[in-house]
């Protein structure tokens, strides 16, 4: 939607834009204030809303679908309470006093009887039905002759709208506060508008999804049950018809039925649906009006025009269908025509399917009647001053192409041939004999049958990759289009992810896969990285192929994220996020002339690139090691870790003692003459499972002015603890924790690294002083020692972010406690004790020589540049700038005095040229770099 604007939207915005017409009132708008009216209709009927016993949808332009939204909830919120207002006006001395004993409604579990209004409960008037609420202004008008001057003006001081929401939910007793349900998917406009309204982010209540991403109707009629029986009250459940994560329809049909249900029983909500998204493939359910002269043939249905290139249209799944047939029982319905609906930003819209629910946004009460000549728009939204070139972009689209599936839904039928195409190659890229997993969210039809699985995926590389369209259409093979529409998600959207295969060191030769999800999730931001644009310095031109990506967290994706894990074959317990990658899809000029296959090897090779050096990083082999060394008479080693080197994931702490007596000599007197310094200890090549299982190994000292080489033997753990990601803890500690070890002597610390990015915190001989003295053994074994400081709000340490609290003479209050953990172990709550087994408390004082190190230890990437192959440069250098804003000058006429332009190149040479010159050079390089940043949804630039 960033690139693919239509032609007639661009000329009606561009050629109203230059009367700039203002729709927040008609004599400021008169023409493009009709032409929204218009639109509204327009779209209303498309969504498949009817006019029904003389009451009319209606719909209008927003800037966007987060203030739809909003509009969408300020409506829901302002009906809950509008029966409230109208008894407060009802009551004695009150100016609607007069119809107390004769006003009758509709309670929400009776449809054919009436019941008096005055004695309705609390709960009825929560629920009254969305209809039943707006009659009341035209059944006053039409039974006592109330003119909708009197009901404003009566009803105004007790509306929500003067009031607020707290003062009647107090005065009426109303101590659980209604609720917004919807999926936990939802877009982040949805929290944002309830803190708006007033209705508080906490009153939106999360529903759970299912694999597929749709929310999981059995928890939304928990969901609704458990309030019913509560007495709490909904606002809305709200059916999201392609979520932009995912291109997920939910089902909108099962909700409907819902509300019905949950009526029955006296309980009344709201269905809005989100169609931010997906509003716009209503157009394909939708038949071309029929315009002929009398007595001229109806033409067949069935007959389809040819194709411009020949990328087939593709019809919406049965599923999907349902839930877009179903959208004309929706009571409100977002919709963005800048989405799905190539319109140039900004273009939100939204659609009532009752028209009269729109003057509930009014300040005042809703009117009996009113037309819709000279109508001002403004009075019924959230938006002030808005752009009419918005409307007319939107009008002349909708005229020019057509909002049927020959039309708009043609061209999104072809957009869902593209995405299914597409989506063939993400399912087929990896099996069981690669070293690259790629997985997406929507499952094959097989799964979880792996046997079933390899047969569908040979099948689609037989049957789908490598052909062309006409081929496919052509097949009289059913299974050919069945396997294509079960392909990719409800819409236009594919969200998938990668894993790797590591050498399996138990059996050479076979693969094992990786489960480790940072380092899963490291490739894929790696490879995102790659194709896409997150640096202001780099040249768009250089990216082959655009994806996008989003984050599946488990408190938003519950159990759809844990399984997507699974099918990966990553670990679940650790309950980490998942970085995931899509690709959308707005043109249909990808699969033509087998485009997408080129695509899907760039990708390809991209992903093969990145997984190399994350494989290597992954890999145990053997290197050299740091260790600082600590002590004199008791030799401690403390090694210095990468959270992100498979070699080196490991907290360790080692004792130790160098027997030979000159190099123990040499030792003392580099520690004696060096006192502020850390000294340290580089191994040999070996792997530090090698070193914890020998009985001596050795190493060269550094960190003095003559490096010399010694042999420790008595190689003990004190303490081994993994980093690896699914051992780390959830949470930063409250406290700040370090290992205490040592002997009675010379004490030492070393923080303990229980999530990252974190840092490494080491001092040796510390001066403390402590309430009881530890034992010896307490010491050897190493205590947990906790600072008076408070480190999750300090977290995470960076080089803007220091931690500046842990130096030289720094003085700390602290408790220590056992380490119920054996030497070796791993997480996660290492740090957890029991506070009421306290060993000691006192005070700790540091030393003037410390380690601190958050950079290495946070390092991510370790790839040697020469090693991975770039398409491009990918920077666009301070020269190239300078010479494009010199083109873009000259072809506006910007060049310097006496009709020249002077351009530096970028070797440094000036050129001066002429105007005419500049005016076909600049045209031309300017056509070649347009031509270059040219990208479809999925994208491509002009480098393959």
């Amino acid at each position: 939607m960033s690139f693919e604007n239509s032609l007639p939207s661009i000329l009606g915005y561009l050629s109203t834009m230059l009367f700039n017409p203002n729709n927040v009132a008609f004599e400021a708008s008169p023409i493009t204030t009709l032409l929204e009216l218009d639109v509204g209709s327009q779209m209303c009927e498309m969504l498949g809303y009817k006019e029904v016993d003389d009451i009319k949808p209606w719909g209008h332009i927003a800037c966007d679908g987060t203030v739809a939204n909003l509009e969408s909830i300020w409506a829901a919120r302002n009906l809950k309470f509008y029966p409230f207002a109208l008894r407060e006006a009802m009551n004695p001395g009150g100016p609607l006093n007069f119809i107390t004993n004769s006003f009758r409604v509709h309670k929400c579990a009776d449809a054919e009887n009436l019941t008096l209004f005055s004695k309705l409960e609390q709960w009825d008037l929560l629920n009254l039905r969305v209809q039943e609420v707006l009659s009341i202004p035209d059944r006053l008008g039409n039974d006592y002759g109330i003119s909708s001057a009197y009901l404003e003006h009566s009803l105004n001081p007790y509306i929500i709208q003067s009031t607020g929401k707290d003062i009647l939910e107090s005065k009426w007793k109303i101590t659980r506060p209604p609720q917004y349900l919807l999926t936990n998917t939802k877009h982040y406009s949805w929290p944002k508008g309830a803190a708006l309204a007033g209705i508080g982010s906490d009153n939106v209540v999360n529903v759970p999804v299912g694999d597929d991403a749709r929310v999981n109707i059995d928890e939304m009629e928990a969901a609704l049950e458990k309030r019913f029986q509560e007495g709490q009250a909904v606002y809305a459940v709200v059916a999201i018809i392609g979520s932009t994560e995912e291109g997920a329809v939910d089902p909108l049909s099962e909700l409907v039925a819902l509300r019905d249900k949950f009526q029955a029983k006296g309980m009344s909500f709201i269905v809005h649906a989100d169609a931010a998204w997906g509003g716009y493939f209503s157009s394909m359910i939708r038949n071309k009006p029929i315009l002929r002269s009398p007595g001229q043939p109806v033409p067949d249905e069935d007959e389809e025009e040819e194709d411009r290139d020949f990328v087939p249209t593709l019809a919406l799944s049965d599923y999907t269908r349902e839930q877009f047939e179903h959208l004309q029982y929706a009571d409100s319905i977002t919709i963005d025509p800048h989405k799905s609906g190539y319109i140039p930003y900004p273009a939100g819209g939204l659609c009532y399917r009752d028209g009269r629910m729109r003057y509930l946004l009014t300040w005042t009460a809703p009117y009996i009647n009113q037309g819709s000549n000279g109508e001002s728009i403004g009075v019924y939204g959230v938006e002030g001053s808005k752009p009419g070139a918005a409307a007319a972009a939107v009008y002349l689209h909708h005229r020019v192409i057509g909002l049927h599936k020959e039309g708009h839904g043609s061209l999104l039928g072809e957009v869902c041939w593209t995405s299914c195409r597409l989506a063939a190659h993400w399912a087929t890229i990896s099996d069981d004999t690669t070293q690259c997993i790629v997985v997406p969210l929507n499952k094959l039809r097989a799964e979880p049958d792996k046997d079933a699985v390899k047969e569908e995926k040979e099948f689609i590389r037989k049957k789908i990759l490598g052909r062309s369209n006409e081929d496919l259409v052509n097949d009289k093979d059913p299974r050919v289009m069945e396997e294509l529409r079960a392909l990719g998600s409800d819409l236009n959207i594919n969200a998938f992810t990668c894993n790797f295969r590591m050498p399996n060191p138990a059996k050479p030769g076979e693969w094992v896969d990786n489960e480790d999800v940072e380092e899963a999730n490291y490739m894929n931001k790696m490879i995102f990285e790659r194709l896409s644009v997150t640096d202001v310095g780099e040249n768009p031109a250089d990216t082959p192929l655009f994806i996008t990506s989003t984050t599946f967290s488990e408190s938003d994706y519950g159990k759809c994220v844990t399984n997507f894990k699974r099918r990966l074959g990553l670990e679940d317990e650790s309950g980490q996020d998942l970085f995931v990658m899509r690709n959308v899809v707005m043109s249909p000029f990808q699969v033509a002339g087998g485009f997408s296959q080129k695509l899907a090897d760039i990708f390809k090779q991209t992903l093969e690139d990145e997984m190399r050096h994350v494989v290597e990083r992954n890999t145990i082999s053997s290197v050299q090691h740091d260790f600082i060394m600590q002590g004199t008479d008791k030799i401690h080693l403390v090694y210095q870790p990468l959270f992100h080197m498979a070699n080196s994931k490991q907290q360790l702490i080692l004792s130790a003692d160098i027997t030979n007596p000159k190099e123990r000599s040499a030792y003392i007197s580099a520690k004696k003459t060096n006192p502020d310094k850390v000294i340290t200890l580089r191994t040999t090549p070996q792997t530090l499972g090698d070193i914890v299982d020998s009985e001596a190994f050795g190493g060269q000292i550094l960190g003095v002015d003559a490096p010399f080489m010694v042999t420790l033997s008595n190689i003990k753990v004190v303490k081994q603890r993994s980093l690896l990601s699914k051992w780390r803890d959830a949470k930063y500690p409250e406290f700040v924790p370090f290992y205490l070890y040592g002997d009675a002597k010379e004490k030492h610390i070393d923080h303990m690294l229980l999530k990252a990015p974190n840092a490494q915190l080491t001092a040796e001989n510390v001066s403390i002083s402590l309430d009881r003295e530890l034992s010896d053994d307490e010491l050897a074994n190493g205590a947990l020692l906790f600072l008076n400081r408070h480190e999750r709000s300090m977290q995470p340490f960076d080089k803007s972010n220091q931690p500046t609290f842990f130096s030289p003479g720094a003085k700390f209050d602290v408790e220590v406690y056992n380490d119920t953990y054996t030497a070796v172990a791993h997480g996660p709550n290492l740090s957890r004790v029991d506070k009421g087994r306290k060993l000691a408390s006192g005070t700790l004082t540091l030393p003037s020589s410390l380690f601190v190190d958050f950079h290495c230890l946070n390092r991510q990437d370790f790839k040697p540049e020469s090693n991975v192959k770039h398409y491009t440069s990918g920077k666009m250098t301070e020269e190239l700038k300078a010479g494009w804003k010199a083109m873009v000058d000259a072809r506006l006429g910007l060049g310097g005095p006496g009709g020249s332009v002077r351009v530096e190149t970028q070797v440094g040479v000036d050129v001066e040229m002429k105007d005419a010159e500049v005016s076909s050079k600049i045209a031309e390089t300017i056509d070649q770099g347009v031509k270059g940043l040219g990208r479809t949804a999925v994208g491509f630039g002009g480098r393959m």
